[in-house]
């Protein structure tokens, strides 16, 4: 047998092996710890930015509202003051004194430099005109709010307007005008343009506004407003909560975040609004993380390298003491020659597994041998005992073959012996049978000629039917154009009746005109349409009776068709029929004829059975004797056999044994 030269050395894949999992532990435990501070550094930063941002918004809110605060004091305090001055008051209870005006006009200028914001006053009489202005045109303005509000007593700030008379976006500080006796005579109004408040916004912030009182933007510190890019805040939160102040972040729908921080005015009750980017605010913050990140990443890598390095260590020895303990799988003694002067658990694994390998080598060479010099014996003693077995064997197997075959014999022709008998009583029974299948085979024959016969009877009189249809067919179509002749004649009938009243109606026309004369012709021009009316009318009956016989008369020629077609029909299944009884006549006639033949066989059958039956028990009771003697024989062979065979199975399984002793031991190569 030969030696399985398959290796059976076992390896292990990346997947399974251990120097990835050490890898990947090592670099586990640098990088989580790592990944968890940044994470907590970048949340906490961003929330402290965040947070800084809000402060420093606030702080802006407060302070743009605080500046915004002061620029309309300022103008509240002196346009009060202007409404107040005793030259105002002379000028509005006197507005055509040249006098007045001039001094209230210097008035208005003085305001208007000392507050050097590009802006004018205006004065405006109780009926909302406007009386007095350095610049522009004077509009009436008595339909805005402001001018009704200061009319009322009150100091008011506008909501955003639209000048009517220079067409820009402002809003108005009013207040009234009183004269000596308390009574409001007219107001001093401050029109204020946004467009100045733009650039004030502009250097307090980068980005700021303000929105009156409805929410709708005065000014903005990014770009200037007209008409045509205002924007409605009325929505938002810092008008609909209606607090006074406060910081909230938002979405603004344009892919970013936005921190917000508003304070209201307590003058005009104008909101002032800072904001920023919350990606402006936590650039730095990421900026800072996107360092922490790749200094991170620098110290995995050098984690990665020292974890490669140490699995190295500790993985090289043990593929060592693998490969030397593979090698003795294989049959192989291959000691590890790494690694052995190595101080640690290590080295003193190596140096146990070389010594464990030497001493099987020792013992392997030994065992070889022995198993040699056994197998050489085993071999010869196996051989004598395999050729005695082996004769012994074939004797016995010869005896018990002709004792097998001779007891089978006498089986075999016992069953003949009885198989031959049934087959007798079956021929008798057969031979009973075919007279009696003779006689009714004759009587079959009889009836289908007799069925022959009245089956053409049947179709020759069909075929005179046929012909009778024809004849009353011809006869009902003869008394159908009879008919329809009559009718033609009944119309004519008809037609004389009506030209026979018409003449009639004729004749009493000329016997009126004739007077006394014609009476006697219009009696009988009377009778003669009355003949008329009869006739037409009985020529009408007849028309009527001639129609239902016509009805009749198609029907009957419909339905004769009927009865010759199917007469036609019956006389095809008549044919056919008739062809299949005769075709079946003759088949019966060879049915006849063959159960004659089946009778005489049978007969001779039964003749020769009991021939047949004799014979056979003869030989089964010679076949019986040779069987009883083969089985004496194949007795007393099988006692030799059964001894020499357990003599030559000892034999083998000494040869076996030392065969696998032998083997086992090339499994080492020494």
């Amino acid at each position: 047998m030969e030696k399985d030269s398959t290796p059976k050395k076992k390896t292990t894949d990346f997947v399974n092996s251990i120097k990835p999992r050490m890898i990947a532990i090592m670099l586990l435990v640098a990088a989580i710890p790592l990944i968890i501070s940044v994470m907590v550094s970048y949340i906490s930063s961003t929330s402290k930015a965040v947070k800084d941002a809000e402060n420093t918004l606030n702080w802006q809110a407060n302070y743009i509202q605080s500046e915004f605060e002061g620029i309309m004091e300022k103008n509240i305090m002196s346009i009060q003051t202007l409404a107040k001055s005793p030259a105002t008051t002379r000028f509005m209870e006197t507005p055509f004194n040249v006098t007045f005006q001039d001094e209230a006009s210097k008035y208005l200028e003085e305001i208007d430099t000392m507050l050097n914001d590009g802006n004018i006053t205006v004065l405006t009489g109780k009926d909302g005109k406007q009386i007095l202005r350095n610049t522009g045109e004077l509009v009436d303005v008595g339909e805005r709010d402001y001018f009704k509000e200061a009319m009322n007593g009150n100091t008011y700030v506008s909501n955003v307007i639209v000048s009517a008379s220079t067409g820009v976006r402002q809003i108005t500080i009013a207040a009234p005008v009183y004269n000596s006796k308390g009574e409001t005579i007219g107001i001093v109004q401050r029109n204020l343009d946004l467009n100045r408040f733009h650039e004030f916004l502009a250097e307090k912030s980068s980005d700021a506004f303000f929105v009156d009182r409805n929410g709708l933007v005065a000014a903005h510190s990014q770009y200037e407003i007209t008409a045509d890019n205002e924007d409605d805040r009325s929505k938002s939160q810092f008008i609909a909560s209606g607090q006074e102040s406060g910081v909230y972040q938002v979405d603004t729908g344009k892919g970013y975040h936005a921190v917000v921080s508003f304070k209201k005015s307590p003058s005009t009750g104008f909101v002032v609004v800072a904001a920023t980017d919350t990606k402006v605010v936590t650039a730095e913050t990421r900026s800072a993380a996107l360092i922490v990140v790749i200094v991170g990443l620098v110290l995995l890598v050098i984690t990665a390298f020292i974890s490669v390095q140490m699995a190295i260590s500790f993985t090289s020895p043990i593929n060592d003491v693998n490969n030397a303990l593979a090698a003795l799988a294989d049959g192989r003694f291959a000691v590890v020659t790494k690694h052995t002067k190595r101080k640690d658990e290590f080295g003193a694994i190596i140096n146990n597994t070389n010594t464990v390998i030497n001493e099987l080598q020792a013992i392997v060479s030994n065992i070889k041998a022995s198993a040699t010099t056994i197998g050489e014996s085993s071999e010869e003693l196996s051989d004598m005992a395999n050729q005695i077995s082996q004769t012994a064997e074939d004797v016995s197997n010869a005896v018990q073959d002709i004792a097998s075959g001779a007891t089978q014999q006498a089986d075999e022709i016992q069953k003949a012996s009885e198989n031959v008998t049934q087959i007798g009583d079956a021929v008798s029974n057969v031979q009973g049978s075919t007279g009696s299948l003779e006689a009714l085979a004759t009587r079959m024959k009889d009836a289908s000629e007799a069925s022959s016969q009245s089956l053409s009877a049947l179709q020759e009189s069909s075929t005179n039917m046929t012909s009778k249809i024809d004849d009353i067919s011809k006869t009902i179509s003869a008394t159908q154009e009879a008919v329809s002749s009559i009718n033609e004649k009944v119309e004519g009938i008809a037609s004389i009746a009506t030209q026979t009243n018409l003449l009639s109606l004729n004749a009493s026309i000329e016997a009126a005109r004739a007077g006394e004369a014609g009476k006697g012709f219009a009696v009988v021009a009377e009778e003669i349409g009355k003949l008329a009316d009869d006739s037409k009318a009985m020529a009408d009956d007849i028309r009527k009776q001639m129609d239902i016989l016509l009805e009749q008369s198609e029907a009957a020629v419909e339905a004769s068709d009927e009865v010759r077609k199917g007469n036609l029909d019956q006389q095809d299944a008549l044919g056919e029929t008739l062809i299949s009884v005769n075709e079946m006549l003759s088949d019966i006639s060879e049915t006849v004829n063959g159960v004659k033949s089946i009778s005489s066989g049978a007969e001779t059958c039964v003749s020769s059975k009991n021939v047949v039956s004799d014979s056979m028990n003869s030989l089964s009771a010679i076949s019986q004797q040779n069987a009883a003697s083969s089985e004496e024989t194949g007795a007393s062979m099988e006692e030799l056999s059964a001894t020499v065979t357990s003599l030559a199975g000892s034999a083998t399984n000494l040869k076996n044994v030392a065969n696998k002793l032998n083997q086992d031991i090339q499994f080492f190569k020494t």
